[in-house]
Formats: structure tokens, C-alpha cells, sequence
């Protein structure tokens, strides 16, 4: 009997403190800034590029955030075609500016799984690798650089340490219309570009106030 008194006992004075903990550990109405880093791979691109870069996040009331990115992401590796028996490359790197809508779905105090989406501005430089290539092929797979339009959604996971610091991580799709042009596209008046559409992992943490 004395035990199951001990045990009440214990329940009425920790239960109270559960909610209280809960509230102090969400995170709404506030603003934060912190880093992340990244991987991005391309549908049509030989290999991924990491990413590293900071966010800004506006959270109105528990369930809704907005987000601010910059971010610097690395080359990707692009098959350009053979000529005359040699392999060609196209090296794209991106500076990504990106706006996004965020709706938090709170689980507790313990996680807060998110859903986000959004548009973004891309700097986009490609740099075409024609060692001992001829002039023409030069003249018509030029280096350039330009700003494309791009979208994005995805899922992500939110993890509060404390009032004012959380860890985060998600993965989203990228919609992004970079034209890599390759021989065929000359030889042969083929306008089916590769594709640079592609996935991205983030993981950060937030410093909010």
C-alpha cells in the first residue's frame, strides 16, 4: 500500500510539469537564423554535389513558418557528347535564393514534422569542358551564366532542444529548367536537353529568439 501511495504521489507531482514543458519547448510567433548543409543530385547529372549555405525562418503561430535561403551549391558533372572521339563535360554550379511556405504539424514537445514549398531564383554558371576542341564546337557550347526560375516542395523533421534552438532536416524536389546543351543537340537538332531537375537533403540547426 505504501508503494502504490509513493507512485501516486510521484504521477501528481510530474504530470503537471509535462504540459508546462511541452508549451515552454514550441516554437511560434518568433523569428531565427541558422545554417545547413546539403546534397543535391540531378536526374541526368553523373554525380551529386554538396551544398552549404543559411536560412531565416518567421513562424506565426504554431502551424505556419515562412523561410528565407541562400545557399552555394558545388558542380555538378553533365555527359556533353563525343566529338571526334572525345568526351565532352558540362560543369554546373549553382547560387541558389529560394522563398518557401512552411506548415509545422507539432507532435508533442518532442518532434515537429513540416511539409514545405516554395520558388527560388538559381544563378546558374555552366562551364563546358572542350579540351582541344574546335572553335565552331567552342562557338556553340559557350560558357554562360544566368538566373533560372525554380520550384520546390518536400518533408521535413524538426527536433526542439530548447525555446530557442532546434535541429532540423528535410528532403525536397527541385524543379529547375537549366538548358545543358551537348553535341547531339547540334549534330542532330535534338532539343530534348538533359535534365537538371533533381532531390535535395538539408540538415541545419535554428537559433530562434
Amino acid at each position: 500500500m505504501l508503494r502504490v501511495s509513493l507512485l501516486l504521489a510521484s504521477l501528481l507531482v510530474f504530470l503537471p510539469a509535462s504540459p508546462l514543458q511541452a508549451q515552454a519547448l514550441r516554437i511560434e510567433n518568433t523569428v531565427g537564423v541558422g545554417p545547413h548543409v546539403g546534397w543535391y543530385r540531378s536526374n541526368d547529372a553523373e554525380d551529386g554535389a554538396l551544398s552549404f549555405g543559411f536560412q531565416a525562418r518567421l513562424r506565426y503561430g504554431k502551424f505556419i513558418g515562412f523561410e528565407f535561403a541562400l545557399d552555394y551549391r558545388d558542380n555538378e558533372s553533365f555527359d556533353a557528347g563525343r566529338f571526334d572521339a572525345t568526351r565532352l563535360k558540362a560543369d554546373v554550379m549553382y547560387i541558389p535564393i529560394t522563398t518557401s511556405f512552411m506548415v509545422f504539424l507539432p507532435l508533442g514537445s518532442l518532434m515537429t514534422p513540416y511539409g514545405v514549398a516554395g520558388i527560388g531564383w538559381y544563378y546558374t554558371i555552366t562551364d563546358y569542358e572542350l579540351i582541344n576542341s574546335s572553335l565552331e564546337l567552342r562557338q556553340l557550347l559557350a560558357d554562360e551564366d544566368n538566373f533560372e526560375l525554380g520550384y520546390h516542395f518536400g518533408l521535413g523533421l524538426e527536433i526542439p532542444i530548447s525555446p530557442h534552438f532546434t535541429l532540423h532536416g528535410d528532403a525536397r524536389y527541385v524543379f529547375l529548367g537549366t538548358d545543358i546543351r551537348t553535341v547531339r543537340d547540334i549534330t542532330t537538332l535534338d532539343t530534348d536537353t538533359d535534365n537538371s531537375d533533381g532531390i535535395m537533403f538539408n540538415a541545419g540547426f535554428m537559433l530562434y529568439l
